[in-house]
């Protein structure tokens, strides 16, 4: 049987680690919520100050998920963190994503979102791929553009995580940026 490890509380659900992303406010420790354990976590209420959602998970109409989450969400603060925005893809990020993504924002009063800065979709066909970006000029910039554009939902980290990782990118980029092969 599983049972959860004890964690330190920190008070109450508003606690989570410091970092730059969230103005180094320490908001205490949190884990992955995973539809396996929620009934464990509804009936046994496990001493923990946050969990972290899938976004994609919850960016639907209604349902089981959704119950769930309004339950969490009582009890504890959930910070969300997506897989399927494709920063790095040649096309333009899908509007219904980010309408969906914008009403989950608002639902969950996240104190920050994240996602993976990669590609996955080509001609509307997802690949459900976290796929590795190319370290050029031309893809630096066309992440820094979808970056930015995303980067005005509420709770977003975009923006901010966003120069950060260009600046990997143009550190291991390609001879153009005057980095030897």
């Amino acid at each position: 049987m599983f049972s959860w490890p004890s964690f330190p509380h920190y008070g109450d659900k508003n606690n989570m680690p410091a970092n730059r992303f969230n103005g180094l406010t320490d908001y205490g420790i949190g884990i992955g919520l995973r539809a396996p354990h929620y009934e464990h976590i509804l009936s046994r209420k496990p001493v923990v100050d946050w969990f972290e959602i899938i976004s994609e998970n919850f960016m639907i109409d209604g349902g089981r998920p959704l119950h769930v989450l309004d339950q969490i969400l009582d009890q504890y603060k959930v910070v969300q963190h997506g897989v399927s925005m494709y920063f790095g893809s040649a096309e333009k990020p899908n509007r219904e994503h980010l309408r969906r993504l914008k009403e989950l924002v608002k639902r969950t009063n996240t104190p920050w979102l994240s996602d993976h800065l990669c590609w996955g979709s080509v001609d509307g066909r997802y690949t459900h791929d976290l796929l590795p970006m190319p370290y050029t000029f031309e893809a630096a910039r066309l992440t820094a553009g979808e970056s930015s554009r995303s980067a005005r939902l509420p709770g977003s980290s975009y923006r901010r995580r966003k120069r950060e990782q260009l600046r990997r990118i143009s550190c291991v980029a390609d001879d153009r940026m005057g980095i030897p092969e």
